[in-house]
């Protein structure tokens, strides 16, 4: 089995998007304290819509700006930081792209489901069997409800996590090992791929013929040698990206897209002689083959 890891310091970047009006243009942004402009604007006035945001629409994101985006998150079951990010805006936006649908927040939709794997078409901007079908897979992956439809519950999830985490210390230690091993062991795949190898780090900590920690499964050792070779080339200590870090919560909370696999290894680099002969197969994705 061959696992990989890159991941070095403690800074985190994290990519997220920032509808910019009611029609859900997304642009590579947040919403916070400090921000101004028309974006803050219909925010507040969307907040003032919902009854959250009681005072002026300045344009200017201070203390009670943020009040009412806690509240609005607190109210909606979302991560109640006070930024205004994808998951909260796609919410507090109520965007909904189905058959139909076109323009840039389509385009937006269908480059980040390529990026992650789920979209193989042109990006057209245009909202039709091919974007749909793309959002089934996605949803049926995240455990969302299967519709084809790309509405607030589903743009939160595709667009990431609502946080502004920029370093280890605002994420727990199995998520930063997680990450790291995802990112290691399959930074070249798909977000599928990359959740998939977060699932066989879980279900092993799960496991009680592994450690119980997600460390512990990581830099596990066999006969003196490591059982994840990024752990031997040194690669674990790389930073990951943030499609491995939202990978990494996902696998973490529960998504099993290779259901209980404990095994896994690329069969193009490697002839998995072991795990053939003693696991059972339980498919493959990307360059992964993975083992129960």
């Amino acid at each position: 089995m061959k696992f990989s890891l890159k991941l070095t310091a403690c800074t985190f970047a994290i990519a997220a998007g920032i509808i910019l009006s009611s029609s859900a243009t997304f642009a590579a942004t947040l919403l916070k304290t400090g921000s101004q402009g028309s974006e803050v604007s219909k925010l507040q006035q969307a907040l003032k819509n919902e009854g959250y945001y009681s005072y002026h629409v300045t344009g200017y994101y201070g203390s009670i700006t943020q009040n009412a985006v806690m509240s609005f998150q607190k109210a909606n079951g979302l991560i109640t930081d006070g930024i205004a990010g994808p998951q909260t805006l796609a919410q507090l936006y109520n965007i909904v792209l189905k058959i139909g649908s076109s323009g840039n927040e389509v385009t937006q939709l269908q480059q980040t489901l390529r990026s992650k794997g789920y979209f193989n078409g042109p990006v057209t901007g245009y909202y039709g069997s091919i974007t749909q079908n793309a959002v089934i897979v996605f949803q049926r992956d995240h455990g969302l409800t299967v519709d084809g439809i790309a509405g607030p519950q589903t743009l939160g999830k595709l667009y990431g996590k609502n946080t502004a985490s920029t370093n280890n210390r605002n994420m727990s230690e199995d998520i930063y090992w997680l990450a790291r091993i995802i990112q290691a062991e399959a930074g070249g795949e798909s977000y599928k791929g990359k959740v998939a190898v977060g699932n066989v780090v879980m279900n092993r900590v799960k496991s009680s013929l592994f450690p119980n920690t997600v460390k512990g499964v990581i830099f596990e050792y066999y006969k003196g040698i490591p059982m994840f070779s990024p752990v031997a080339d040194g690669t674990i200590y790389n930073t990951p990206s943030q499609e491995s870090i939202d990978a990494a919560y996902a696998a973490y909370n529960g998504e099993k897209p290779v259901g209980n696999a404990t095994y896994f290894f690329n069969p193009d680099k490697a002839a998995g002689s072991w795990i053939v002969k003693n696991k059972t197969y339980v498919g493959r994705i990307g360059g992964h083959a993975f083992y129960a």
